[in-house]
């Protein structure tokens, strides 16, 4: 026979059991997604030197053309690469094999996989296109990227990062830019 307890001491422990239980997963996956930020370069298929490319006069929206309307920058794909390189340094004079890792992947229909270095979590609502509008440059978040030649995160973009420039702007606006629902699904 099962004893009833009407205190509801049973029924309050597993409750605080519970809750300290979802506390504990959410630290979890906050503290690993938040310490799995990029510190070091990230291994690609192909080692991309922005600076060569910005040095040859490449900019950022050639072949990150989402940044202008869509949410996120977007990574060029193969044929964005080999558009050029069908005609420009077709092989690695320099003893690279980047640039021969690529037309291998084309001669083979091998698709190229970039890593990610900045990656916002899903409940966050990110777009460039307000920021390129407000005169907001790449350089602002994404640091000095045309002087790098492996891409490294420059600042920790987290919401104290936005919060910081948003608190920056127009007094009118910042009601709006500190709302939660700016960023937030």
């Amino acid at each position: 026979m099962r004893r009833i307890d009407p205190s509801g001491k049973a029924r309050l422990r597993t409750t605080r059991t519970a809750v300290r239980l979802v506390l504990l997963c959410l630290v979890l996956t906050v503290g690993l997604r938040g310490g799995a930020a990029a510190q070091s370069p990230v291994e690609e298929m192909i080692r991309f030197n922005h600076a060569k490319h910005v040095g040859a006069g490449v900019q950022c929206v050639f072949c990150h053309p989402g940044v202008l309307g869509g949410p996120v920058a977007g990574l060029p794909s193969l044929q964005k690469c080999m558009g050029c390189h069908r005609s420009v340094a077709v092989s690695s004079p320099d003893g690279q094999a980047d640039i021969d890792t690529l037309v291998r992947h084309w001669d083979e229909a091998v698709p190229l996989r970039w890593e990610k270095t900045y990656d916002q979590p899903d409940f966050v609502y990110f777009s460039h296109r307000p920021h390129i509008a407000s005169g907001v440059n790449c350089e602002s978040c994404h640091g000095d990227v045309g002087s790098m030649a492996i891409v490294r995160e420059a600042h920790r973009i987290n919401m104290g990062f936005c919060l910081r420039c948003h608190r920056q702007q127009d007094p009118d606006k910042v009601g709006r830019l500190e709302s939660c629902s700016t960023c937030h699904y």
